[in-house]
Formats: C-alpha cells, sequence, structure tokens
C-alpha cells in the first residue's frame, strides 16, 4: 500500500510519445505543404497587385504635373491675349486709326443728346 501524501506515479506507456499513424501524418504533410504553397500562391498576388497600384499611381502623378504646366502655359497666354485686347481697345489707338487710314476728324464740340419730349 502506498504512503500517504505520496503520489502514484503513472506507468512508462503514458508517458512514452505514441505513434501517429503514417497516413495521418502524411495528410498533414501535404496539408502543410498546401497551405505554404497558398501562402506563397497569395502572397505573390498582391505583391503584383501591390507593384501594378504604385505604378499606376506613378503614372498618375506624371500625368497631374504635366497638367499642371499646360495649366500655367495657357494661363500665361491667357494673360497676354487680355493685355493685348486691352491695347487694342484702347481709346487712343482707335482715335488714331481713324484719323490717319480712315481720314476721319475729331468733332469741334461734344454731342448733344437731345430728349424726346412726347411721352408714348
Amino acid at each position: 500500500m502506498a504512503a500517504r501524501g505520496i503520489i502514484p506515479e503513472p506507468p512508462i506507456d503514458e508517458l512514452l510519445p505514441t505513434k501517429e499513424p503514417t497516413a495521418l501524418v502524411k495528410q498533414r504533410r501535404l496539408l502543410n505543404r498546401w497551405s505554404i504553397f497558398a501562402l506563397v500562391f497569395v502572397s505573390a498576388i498582391f505583391t503584383v497587385l501591390y507593384v501594378s497600384n504604385v505604378i499606376g499611381v506613378k503614372k498618375l502623378l506624371v500625368e497631374t504635373d504635366a497638367l499642371k504646366r499646360s495649366i500655367d502655359s495657357l494661363r500665361t497666354v491667357n494673360e497676354s491675349l487680355r493685355t493685348e485686347s486691352y491695347r487694342l481697345q484702347s481709346a487712343e489707338r482707335i482715335t488714331r486709326i481713324a484719323q490717319d487710314k480712315l481720314g476721319l476728324i475729331p468733332p469741334p464740340k461734344a454731342p448733344t443728346v437731345l430728349e424726346d419730349t412726347e411721352q408714348k
């Protein structure tokens, strides 16, 4: 009989690891191989998607930069055309052309405005 307070030791058979059936081991190896293959495949797909996204963003940045330069150029041309338009519309230029090329003379006094006294 065992003494009080002493825990009985388990049999040696319970301490040794049990061998698993070979079919189960082969199935786990195959599962591990497929899971590693799937992980590599998914990683490759994500890498390809990431790289294509980076390339797309780079193209958009280049296009945006080109459009900004084009806008700046068009604004400069627009401002020069506006200045040219103001120069061509100036009263001094129109008066000079009217006198030199068309032979017109300025009136001696300002025109008077006649008001219509009749009410319709």
